[in-house]
């Protein structure tokens, strides 16, 4: 018999070593878990193979594991984002009276959260899976192998992918961050920043950049690459108040002439805020900011953040309805919802000298 090779960087499923002990999976999760069923010679070869592979149990699948038919998994991708906390309760209570167990599971912004679900649903642990943020690129390959229904939630539609193939809930960001820019034009600035997502973040800061960008075409305005702000940080996500304050106290720094700020979330337009007050920046009247997300704090910071506001409640409702609808063998379905713009305090008409300096 050929020895099993162990594999390196990457989870070795139950799937895998059963495969390798020529069993299926209940006997090797019988002989792992020291459970009748399975002889000791066949107990022992089992626990051996599983240890050259490499085999670590799944703390996450093995809890679920044991009502796995009434288990649901929130895959969150920016467990601390205010927004999905707003989310996060609607999501809980409406598993809750479909008497399923929700379990939320933290995706770091560097990891594929998609290869991270494939985990849970190779141990045979969820009945069904939302994702909760992440990214709009994916290949059909990764998706196929979600053998349960799955909902991605503030992800639209996936390029290059069949809608057959996958539900979603969200706000069209493209068209939605190019109303704001214009929302902006038609105040009078000409000079608006982008405080965005790294080029090779392929979140849906990526859409929002380009519906600012299609505004600024459509304006007939030049591409100013100056006045576009974003950072690839290595696996930390750019959804903070300190990423925006960070952005913002570099860009006042090196184009001052910049009279109004677009931040692809509430978090970072927050943090924009305070770099532009710290500057000693008026906000509006030296420096426009517009936010997009809508989040609860965004009310009582002064003055009030003038936002795209995402429909949070409804997107959650909604995710929820149409999982358990595909779990009950409705077919997949796409819904794209409109956001509100909120005016609030922090936008206004461009100031009319030429710069604005440290007061």
């Amino acid at each position: 018999m050929t020895e099993p090779e162990p594999t390196a960087g990457r989870r070795v499923t139950i799937k895998e070593v059963a495969q390798a002990a020529g069993v299926g999976v209940v006997s090797v999760s019988r002989a792992l878990n020291d459970q009748p069923g399975v002889s000791g010679e066949t107990r022992e070869r089992i626990r051996e193979i599983a240890r050259s592979l490499g085999y670590r149990p799944n703390r996450h699948a093995r809890f679920l594991k044991l009502s796995s038919s009434r288990s649901i998994a929130l895959m969150m991708k920016g467990i601390d984002n205010p927004f999905f906390q707003q989310m996060l309760e609607t999501v809980e209570n409406a598993a809750r009276e479909r008497d399923y167990l929700l379990s939320v599971i933290k995706v770091p912004h560097y990891a594929d959260e998609v290869d991270e679900a494939i985990k849970l649903v190779d141990e045979d642990a969820v009945a069904g899976l939302i994702f909760l943020g992440g990214n709009f690129t994916h290949q059909p390959a990764d998706l196929a192998r979600l053998q349960v229904p799955f909902v991605l939630s503030t992800i639209g539609q996936l390029e290059g992918i069949d809608p057959a193939s996958y539900s979603s809930v969200a706000v069209v960001d493209f068209a939605e961050s190019r109303r704001v820019t214009q929302y902006l034009l038609g105040l009078g600035h000409r000079r608006i920043a982008l405080l965005g997502v790294g080029l090779r973040d392929t979140s849906v800061g990526m859409l929002r950049r380009r519906g600012y960008q299609a505004a600024l075409s459509e304006a007939g305005l030049p591409s100013d690459d100056g006045l576009v702000r974003g950072l690839d940080l290595d696996g930390r996500s750019p959804y903070s108040f300190e990423y925006g304050y960070q952005l913002t106290t570099r860009l006042l720094a090196e184009r001052p002439d910049v009279t109004a700020i677009f931040a692809v979330a509430d978090v970072m337009a927050i943090g924009a805020l305070k770099a532009a007050l710290d500057r000693g920046l008026r906000v509006p009247q030296d420096l426009s900011i517009v936010g997009f997300d809508g989040i609860p704090v965004g009310l009582y910071v002064h003055p009030t953040l003038t936002t795209l506001v995402q429909p949070a409640r409804q997107i959650a409702e909604l995710t929820c309805q149409i999982l358990f609808d595909n779990m009950a063998g409705a077919p997949a379905r796409q819904e794209l919802l409109k956001g509100e713009l909120r005016v609030g305090g922090t936008a206004g008409a461009p100031r009319t000298d030429e710069f604005a300096g440290t007061r």
